[in-house]
C-alpha cells in the first residue's frame, strides 16, 4: 500500500533530523532552478471613430478598462507568451460585447502596438498589429512611426519639415494609404511641422502647426478620422510610452451655436468681439443658430436687441474656446429681472454605433432643481430619476443611452410631480440628442423645452 504523507510532515520530519545530535550527516534541499521570465512591451490604441468605450482581456483577465476613442494604454510591459486578446465594447445598457478577438504571440524584446481601427457601422472594426524590435534611441534624435488609420480617405503624402518649408518643390516623405504603417525613423531632435495633402497634390488637408520632437522619445503617430471641429478629415494621435496627445489641424477653430432661452426677451441678434455686424441675426427664443467655426482663444459675445442693437442684454462677455472643440452658448436669464448672461459648454458631437448620446440641460430660470426621468412610459410613480438635484445652469453631459423609445419627465426635485413633459422621444443608434429645460414664453410659471441635435418629439 502506497504511504502519502503531507508537505508539513516531510518537513518536520527533515528539521528534527538535521538538528539530532546523534547524527553527523547533513541534509541538503537540491537548489531549485528559477525560470527566467522574460518581456516584451504591448500598447493598445482605440482608433475606431465610431466605437463605444471598451475593455480589454487576455486570457480571459482583464487587462485595460474603459478605453475610448482617441486614447492609448501607453506601453505595458508583459511575459512573453502567447495571449488570447478580447476587445469588448461596452454597451449602453451596462453589458458588454466580444467585438473584436486575435491571438498574439509576443517575443522577448519586442514591442507590439494593436490598433482597434475602422468603423462599427461598416462592419470593418478590425485590429492592427504592428512589432518593432526594442532599441535604443540615438541621442539627440527622436524616433516616429506613422500609421493611416483613417478609412474614408485614401492615399495621402505626408511631409515633415521644419516649421514653415515650402512644399510645393519638395518630395514627400513617405506616402500611405489606409492601414499602412511607415518604418520606425529616427530625426534630430527639433521643431517640425506635419502637413498631410492627397496623394500628387499639394492641397494641405491637415497641417499640424509647429511640433517640437523631443529627444531620444519615442512617438508612435496614428492618422485618425476627425470627429472634432473643422473641415480636415483626419486628427493625428500621437501615443507616447505612456498616454497621449491629439494634434488638430492648426485651422480647426471651435465649433459654437447660441441657443436663445430667455423666455421673456425678444429676438436678438449676436456680436462677435466688437463687429457691428450680427455673427447670428435675429435670433428668436426657443431658436438655436447652427455651429459655426470660429479661432480658438478668447472671444467676446455682445446680444442686442434685434430691433434696436442698442439695447445690449449681454455686453462683450468672455468666452474662452480652445481648439478641436464644439460648444453651445445659451442666453440665460429673465429680462424682466435685469438678469441675462451666457452659458458655454463643450458638447460631445462624436456619433458612436451602438447607442444614441442625450444631453439634458437645465435653463429654466423660474424652476428650482429638478429631478429628470427617463422611462419606458409615462409612468414615473415607482422610478428613479435618471438625474437628481439638478440646478439651474446644469448640463448632464453627453449620456450613454441604449437605442429605443423613451418618454422624459422633468420634476421638482424630491416629488413626483411632472413640470415638463410627459415627453415621448425616440433615440437611434448613431443619434445625438439635446433638450434644454425652460421657462414658457413670457410665463414663468410654466415651463417648457428646446429640442436641438436628431432630436425626434411626439407631443
Amino acid at each position: 500500500m502506497k504511504r502519502i504523507y503531507s508537505l508539513a510532515l516531510i518537513f518536520t520530519a527533515l528539521g528534527l533530523t538535521a538538528c539530532s545530535d546523534d547524527d553527523d550527516d547533513t541534509i541538503t534541499v537540491a537548489d531549485v532552478e528559477t525560470p527566467v521570465v522574460t518581456y516584451a512591451d504591448i500598447r493598445v490604441i482605440h482608433a475606431g471613430s465610431d466605437a463605444p468605450m471598451v475593455n480589454i482581456t487576455a486570457d480571459g483577465a482583464s487587462l485595460l478598462t474603459d478605453v475610448d476613442y482617441a486614447m492609448s494604454s501607453g506601453l505595458l510591459e508583459v511575459p512573453t507568451a502567447t495571449y488570447a486578446i478580447d476587445v469588448e465594447a461596452k454597451l449602453a445598457d451596462g453589458t458588454t460585447l466580444t467585438v473584436l478577438e486575435a491571438d498574439l504571440a509576443v517575443a522577448e524584446d519586442m514591442e507590439y502596438t494593436a490598433v482597434a481601427l475602422g468603423k462599427v457601422a461598416d462592419d470593418n472594426l478590425m485590429l492592427k498589429l504592428i512589432a518593432n524590435e526594442e532599441a535604443a534611441i540615438t541621442a539627440g534624435n527622436a524616433r516616429v512611426q506613422v500609421l493611416h488609420a483613417s478609412p474614408a480617405v485614401g492615399l495621402v503624402d505626408i511631409y515633415v519639415t521644419e516649421p514653415m518649408a515650402d512644399i510645393t518643390a519638395i518630395e514627400p516623405t513617405l506616402s500611405a494609404n489606409y492601414m499602412d504603417n511607415s518604418d520606425q525613423l529616427e530625426v534630430p531632435t527639433a521643431d517640425y511641422q506635419i502637413r498631410i495633402t492627397p496623394n500628387g497634390d499639394k492641397t494641405v488637408v491637415f497641417d499640424s502647426g509647429t511640433v517640437n520632437l523631443a529627444g531620444e522619445m519615442d512617438y508612435f503617430i496614428s492618422a485618425i478620422p476627425n470627429t472634432w471641429s473643422g473641415d480636415s478629415p483626419v486628427a493625428l494621435l500621437v501615443a507616447l510610452p505612456e498616454g497621449q496627445v491629439l494634434l488638430n489641424d492648426v485651422s480647426s477653430g471651435s465649433d459654437i451655436r447660441v441657443v436663445h432661452a430667455v423666455a421673456d426677451a425678444p429676438a436678438v441678434d449676436v456680436f462677435l468681439d466688437g463687429s457691428d455686424t450680427p455673427a447670428i441675426d435675429m435670433l428668436s427664443f426657443g431658436e438655436f443658430a447652427g455651429y459655426v467655426n470660429i479661432a480658438e482663444g478668447m472671444h467676446t459675445v455682445t446680444v442686442a436687441a434685434d430691433a434696436d442693437n442698442s439695447v445690449e442684454v449681454i455686453k462683450d462677455a468672455e468666452v474662452d474656446l480652445m481648439l478641436g472643440y464644439s460648444y453651445s452658448v445659451l442666453a440665460v436669464g429673465s429680462l424682466a429681472d435685469d438678469d441675462i448672461s451666457p452659458w458655454a459648454f463643450a458638447e460631445h458631437t462624436r456619433r458612436i454605433a451602438t447607442e444614441a448620446r442625450l444631453n439634458v440641460i437645465h435653463a429654466s430660470y423660474s424652476a428650482g432643481n429638478v429631478d429628470v426621468y427617463l422611462t419606458p412610459t409615462a409612468d414615473i410613480s415607482d422610478a428613479e430619476p435618471a438625474l437628481t438635484d439638478v440646478p439651474f445652469q446644469a448640463a448632464s453631459g453627453s449620456l450613454s443611452i441604449a437605442p429605443g423609445d423613451y418618454t422624459v419627465s422633468v420634476t421638482v426635485t424630491g416629488t413626483k410631480t411632472v413640470a415638463i413633459g410627459p415627453l415621448a422621444v425616440s433615440l437611434a443608434a448613431s443619434g445625438l440628442y439635446s433638450v434644454a429645460a425652460v421657462d414658457a414664453e413670457n410665463d414663468t410659471s410654466m415651463f417648457s423645452v428646446i429640442l436641438m441635435d436628431d432630436f425626434v418629439a411626439e407631443e
